[in-house]
């Protein structure tokens, strides 16, 4: 991955291993050649039940005017949090100014369990579904999946597996190249769903452990990212990701949940994460 240059475009959290602070140290372990851009700076990890959020969408098309006159080129471009559509079409600005068109891979971070995080806006919804149909692949959890293609979320007792199988036919009538749905609860089991341009429906059994991780998903898409440009195929990318990140929360809480806002503390784990690829 040494000569992949990866932007990653995302928030920047004051109190909280997540987000951009939890992805730089993957990716440049993972031998990425990572750059950023804010699209917000947030006082803190979501899980807290309420945030200070500021966008920061002038000075993304700032950059991005700066940028264009430097020529900088990315291989592959990463989205998380973005604010409004205006961020959407500022990002869609930076990928045709390149002289061939960056992976896009999207994480539209808007929520978990059914609801949105505390200080997002309903703006965010359209700019999450407009940002999808731009990405090569898309990585949203159920919730954010469920609000993507507008559809309600369901718990573990009504969902089912032709249920997930429908909507995932549905996003990709509507033109969503390829998608991993994360956090998908059915009755008792855990599954990562996914397809591709070349690849059909499938899914991956997932090894749960029953404890809520703030920033799991960041390592999740940071995992994805580094091994599906080794290697691109989705299905060996979802069952390496959940492998290591099922081994490194089991390793982080395997004395216990002791807090109110659990987070994987990420350098300790840098080691294994270089090891494994």
């Amino acid at each position: 991955m040494r000569k992949n240059k990866v932007l990653l475009v995302s928030d920047f959290v004051g109190v909280g291993k997540v987000a951009l602070s939890t992805m730089i140290p993957i990716l440049n372990t993972m031998e990425a050649n990572v750059s950023y851009l804010p699209t917000a700076v947030v006082s803190n990890n979501f899980d807290y039940g309420e945030a200070v959020v500021e966008e920061l969408t002038d000075f993304m098309k700032n950059s991005k005017d700066l940028w264009k006159k430097l020529d900088f080129q990315f291989d592959i471009i990463y989205t998380g949090i973005i604010m409004n559509t205006d961020q959407v079409d500022t990002i869609k600005e930076i990928i045709q100014y390149h002289h061939k068109k960056p992976l896009i891979i999207s994480d539209p971070i808007m929520g978990d369990d059914g609801e949105l995080y505390p200080g997002l806006s309903k703006e965010l919804i359209e700019a999450s579904r407009l940002m999808a149909l731009e990405a090569d692949i898309i990585i949203p959890n159920l919730t954010e999946f469920c609000l993507i293609v507008g559809r309600d979320y369901l718990g573990p007792d009504k969902l089912e597996h032709s249920k997930i199988v429908a909507w995932l036919n549905k996003a990709r009538g509507r033109g969503v190249k390829s998608a991993i749905i994360t956090s998908v609860h059915i009755r008792d089991e855990y599954y990562v769903y996914g397809y591709s341009e070349k690849e059909d429906i499938f899914r991956v059994k997932v090894d749960y452990v029953p404890v809520h991780v703030g920033g799991a998903g960041d390592v999740f898409s940071s995992l994805i990212i580094g091994r599906y440009v080794k290697e691109p195929n989705l299905k060996k990318s979802i069952e390496y990701t959940t492998k290591v990140l099922t081994a490194i929360i089991r390793k982080e809480y395997q004395e216990g949940v002791k807090g109110k806002v659990n987070e994987i503390k990420i350098q300790n784990h840098l080691q294994e994460i270089y090891k494994s690829l």
